[in-house]
């Protein structure tokens, strides 16, 4: 059995607070305080998943404690409870942060409900947290997450290569899938880590401006070469790790002078004369099978096997599909920070939409498709319509229109309050005759729910 959650019940009245201890005292930590200053002093102490907020309290208004609550390094997740639903208290518990709110007299069916939503809140606000401290410890290495056992031998195999001082590594993966972050995590683990990471993007540049930007160039070098010279990334990297990705695209004369670097530890200058000596650890990165190229022809073996003395392989996001919406909730903590946003989750359809594309960017283009959405959308869910622009021509229409609904109206015409009254029998039986989930269903209030179950003789 997995750990109990700690819940905070702040609430004057002794009675309410016994009723609810008796109904979670078996599953949960219940913790009680009868003011919110004790209510404050509780949190700080005792990092409660889940506190029971009354607005009422002798000691002040609970909407004026809610964003103390918030602010706390934990920030737990609360649930208002009012004496009677007042819409713009409700609103203002909304806007700085509360997860729901309940009304006295509680319904029993709609607190399990509302409990059980805000545990699972809290539970994936910790999980977060848990993963953001695990980033930090990788000592500023951003988002390498997962827990794909094929990703997670891959981190492994380049902590293990860290240990080496001069090992060339290759790490070959897709576009997006995290090469440069792998690069980052074997330079900090490494023993070169207070000297520079220095990157180089080989197929973004012509082979002229590669050559120059590698080694550099003398004074008056060639036409518009600086008067004073320029000093090339293997000078700047001295020391630390050069991280060259899609070396695949290096000409095959700058592959001759990178093997003698390797292999000498020195080079010259473009248009120089003088040797330059230079100490550093070159880690590769290649989007293709790169021995295949080489046995093609297409890149020198020699600097093949000292480029892969340690070859890493990373899977593409598709692949990774337990991992898939792990990043995409993590981006979408960061961007609701960015942002100042409010999302809580993805809906089904956009789970399904999320886990069914092929994300031919992998990583970056999750994360850039979460960005997207948080920047765009205001609602509190991410769903199936916000992701519509990820596979226009072969996108599930009906998945998406599912979130819709339509009426069919008879041709002679029909009441209004008839059409009323059909969607909430429908709504009241697709819920089980469960009147909180029927409300919850229908966006309705739970005692405007009440009114028109009594109304059109629905209630049973």
């Amino acid at each position: 059995m997995g750990e109990k959650n700690k819940i905070l019940i702040v609430d004057d009245e002794a009675p309410f607070r016994s009723a609810l201890r008796r109904l979670l005292g078996k599953t949960h930590i219940i913790l009680e305080a009868d003011t919110g200053a004790a209510g404050l002093m509780l949190a700080e102490r005792e990092d409660p998943d889940l506190v029971l907020l009354d607005i009422g309290l002798p000691d002040g208004s609970g909407l004026e404690l809610l964003p103390r609550f918030k602010e706390m390094s934990t920030s737990p997740t609360v649930v208002m409870i009012t004496a009677y639903e007042r819409i713009k208290d409700v609103v203002m518990a909304i806007k700085h942060g509360a997860f729901d709110y309940l009304v006295k007299p509680v319904d029993l069916d709609e607190f399990e409900l509302t409990i059980q939503n805000a545990l699972e809140h809290a539970g994936l606000k910790n999980e977060v947290t848990r993963l953001r401290q695990q980033v930090q410890r990788l000592q500023g290495v951003d988002q390498l997450i997962g827990k794909d056992h094929i990703f997670l031998e891959a981190q492994i195999l380049a902590i293990k290569s860290a240990q080496s001082r001069d090992a060339g590594v290759l790490i070959q993966g897709e576009s997006g899938a995290g090469k440069e972050l792998f690069a980052r995590l074997i330079h900090t683990k490494s023993p070169r880590a207070p000297y520079p990471f220095v990157a180089l993007n080989c197929a973004a540049f012509s082979t002229e401006i590669i050559e120059s930007e590698l080694f550099g160039y003398e004074r008056g070098a060639f036409t518009g070469a600086k008067s004073e010279g320029k000093e090339g990334l293997l000078q700047v990297a001295d020391g630390g790790t050069l991280f060259l990705d899609e070396i695949v695209d290096l000409h095959p004369e700058i592959q001759a002078k990178l093997l003698r670097v390797m292999e000498e530890k020195e080079f010259f200058a473009v248009g120089g004369t003088r040797q330059k000596k230079v100490d550093i650890r070159i880690v590769s990165a290649c989007n293709q099978d790169l021995w295949h190229v080489t046995e093609q022809g297409g890149f020198r073996k020699d600097l093949y096997f000292r480029l892969a003395t340690i070859k890493i392989n990373l899977p593409p996001l598709r692949e990774r599909r337990d991992d898939i919406l792990l990043l995409a909730r993590i981006f979408m903590e960061e961007f609701n920070d960015k942002y100042g946003k409010k999302f809580r989750d993805f809906n089904p359809k956009a789970e399904h939409l999320l886990l069914n594309h092929s994300w031919p960017g992998n990583i970056r283009e999750l994360r850039n498709t979460i960005e997207r959405v948080v920047l765009l959308e205001n609602d509190d869910m991410i769903v199936g319509r916000h992701l519509h622009f990820l596979d226009p021509d072969r996108i599930d229409k009906d998945a998406i229109q599912s979130e819709k609904f339509s009426v069919v109206l008879p041709d002679g015409g029909v009441g209004l309050e008839d059409i009323e009254k059909e969607v909430i029998l429908q709504a009241f039986e697709k819920c089980g005759a469960n009147k909180s989930k029927t409300a919850r269903f229908l966006q309705l209030p739970r005692h405007v729910l009440l009114y028109r179950l009594k109304k059109y003789g629905i209630e049973v």
